[in-house]
């Protein structure tokens, strides 16, 4: 009895189940078929399967079939959303924008920036740490808690053009995000679908790294920085 059952089923679902899964890209409801197929080519004639057994593992196969599609919407959905993202920035190319950054390329021009103390400073300093390690203290001087702005004039403090980080150290020990005020050159979607922006004077960032839009015709006073 067992023999003709086995046979049957060999002539119906042709090379056994190894055959049925293709790839790892299947279906999950052909997967479960698959899996389903196997499990009654194998069972006990004398002591089959409960149509309750069938049942349950349908129900299964529904929800995770469900997840799957809600996953693949979800994942078209933030496509979807980058794709407007880029588009709405790429109305603000040309736009100057304030960049949350630890470093900057420093060429001959002057470059603005700023930072937030949460509390008074007596005394606070920009470091600069530039090419071969060489480091540069710009002395800021008493600060109020609030935004505090500054100027580097590379020309004005000896520095050469190059790369250089950037940090701000106070004499209570906070140190500040510091931010550079750039322009927008470019808004684009990278090979995993990230937004990328390219700001002059700190290159590629996020758009979680644009902390202020400040439109085509920004300038605010600033203190410059003078060195120590």
């Amino acid at each position: 009895m067992s023999t003709a059952v086995d046979n049957n089923s060999a002539g119906v679902y042709g090379g056994g189940t190894s055959t049925a899964v293709k790839s790892n890209g299947e279906k999950v409801s052909d997967l479960f078929l698959t899996l389903l197929v196997a499990q009654i080519r194998n069972q006990d004639p004398l002591a089959p399967m409960e149509s309750k057994d069938f049942v349950n593992q349908f129900a299964s196969m529904s929800q995770v079939e469900m997840m799957e599609n809600m996953a693949s919407l979800t994942s078209t959905s933030a496509a979807l959303q980058e794709s407007m993202l880029v588009v709405s920035l790429g109305a603000q190319v040309g736009s100057d924008v304030m960049v949350a950054t630890d470093s900057l390329a420093l060429g001959g021009d002057a470059v603005r920036g700023g930072f937030v103390l949460d509390s008074a400073a007596s005394d606070a300093t920009l470091v600069l740490k530039g090419p071969g390690g060489v480091e540069r203290r710009i002395a800021l001087g008493a600060h109020d808690a609030g935004t505090v702005d500054f100027r580097i004039d590379p020309q004005a403090l000896g520095l050469p053009a190059g790369r250089y980080s950037l940090s701000v150290v106070t004499n209570t020990g906070e140190a500040p995000r510091t931010e550079i005020l750039g322009q927008l050159q470019s808004v684009r979607l990278d090979a995993t679908g990230a937004v990328v922006l390219a700001v002059t004077g700190v290159g590629n960032v996020s758009t979680g790294d644009i902390s202020r839009f400040l439109g085509r015709t920004g300038g605010s006073s600033t203190t410059s920085a003078q060195g120590a």
